[in-house]
């Protein structure tokens, strides 16, 4: 199970962004989103969950609340806008190109 993506897609669903998700609903949101994936591998680590939750704070991606919840650090957001602007970025260029072509 990839536990960084999980953790970051269940804290994104969960919409707390100014109190941060509790820890119990982040692993209970990644549990039920594997039970209805059926995914191949479902099998929980909570080991490695919380090791991943603890290198995902250090290397800044997020920010540790009240010492149980967890939400985006603003670095962490601004990499995302930073990745979405040149996709968009990306996209127009194609689609220019693309129509260009055609005429």
């Amino acid at each position: 199970m990839p536990y960084r993506s999980a953790i970051l897609a269940a804290i994104e669903s969960l919409k707390d962004h100014e109190t941060g998700s509790p820890i119990s609903s982040i692993r209970r949101h990644i549990l039920d989103d594997t039970e209805h994936n059926n995914s191949d591998d479902p099998t929980w680590n909570e080991v490695h969950f919380q090791k991943t939750l603890k290198t995902l704070v250090e290397k800044g991606d997020l920010l540790q609340i009240n010492g149980i919840n967890y939400k985006f650090s603003n670095q962490y957001l601004q990499r995302r806008v930073e990745a979405l602007r040149a996709r968009a970025e990306s996209i127009e260029e194609q689609t220019y190109k693309t129509a260009v072509e055609h005429h």
